[in-house]
């Protein structure tokens, strides 16, 4: 049911620690056939490729920051789903008080396992084996759920009931959809793939620009903050692994087992 491209299942920091190298290779590499040209040539020395380089480099930061502000948003919009899904699933938990002691009863018994499958969902983390299987649970519980209403409601003449709990089970059902999508909605990796593709060029550019000797400082400096920024703009694109998590929103959803305790 889950599938991850190689992109989306790398961890973030492998990825970042090939950037760092990859992008200190690139320097070191531009300098060096710098270096052997003007040594066949003197006269190249006197090629500029500032131009050059500082346009590879503002494309860099504009690409940087075009992905930054989609994974943030990305990022944004699963919690405020999360958030959504609990409020949903909170709202049927109070409506079914309206429901005779026999079919609430039933009702919040099978809420309580939905609830619990929702958690294992988001707990299983990079499990997608076992997120997919708490998926389908819950999903056969929300229909199960869906025919004790539906049920009830054909055999109940108070239509206040039922025009109350229907379209919120609906809603609660309907987000779980939403947020799987959302989910699985990650920066395309085409996108990735030509961020670092152009990281490594904007570095051999400027390593080929360097006419005097490398200074490490300098280079490092770089590698570590496009390394780091990179870093940061995967581990916002991922909603289940990485430093950046979904554990606050999340929680909203755990403190649902609270209104079971009565």
């Amino acid at each position: 049911m889950f599938r991850l491209t190689l992109m989306q299942s790398a961890p973030a920091i492998i990825v970042a620690i090939i950037i760092f190298f990859l992008t200190i290779g690139g320097y070191v590499l531009g300098h060096r056939i710098r270096s052997r040209f003007i040594n066949k040539d003197p006269d190249h020395s006197k090629i500029d490729v500032a131009p050059i380089s500082g346009t590879l480099l503002a494309l860099l930061g504009l690409l940087l920051a075009f992905t930054f502000s989609m994974s943030n948003a990305r990022f944004d919009n699963r919690r405020q789903l999360v958030i959504e899904e609990a409020n949903a699933i909170g709202t049927v938990i109070l409506r079914t008080d309206f429901y005779p002691d026999s079919i609430r009863t039933l009702l919040r018994t099978a809420l309580k396992e939905y609830v619990e499958d929702r958690i294992e969902f988001y707990q299983a983390g990079m499990d997608l084996e076992t997120a997919a299987n708490y998926y389908i649970k819950a999903d056969i519980v929300s229909k199960k759920i869906w025919e004790l209403a539906v049920g009830y409601a054909k055999s109940d003449d108070n239509t206040t009931r039922t025009s109350q709990l229907i379209p919120a089970l609906n809603t609660m059902i309907d987000i779980t959809t939403t947020r799987r999508a959302a989910g699985e909605s990650t920066i395309p990796d085409s996108i990735m793939y030509f961020l670092f593709l152009l990281s490594i060029v904007a570095a051999f550019l400027l390593g080929y620009q360097q006419r005097e000797r490398i200074d490490w400082i300098i280079v490092v400096g770089f590698s570590v903050m496009l390394s780091a920024t990179i870093f940061n703009i995967i581990d916002l694109d991922r909603p289940r692994s990485g430093l950046i998590d979904m554990d606050v929103p999340n929680n909203k959803i755990i403190e649902l087992r609270n209104m079971f305790a009565d």
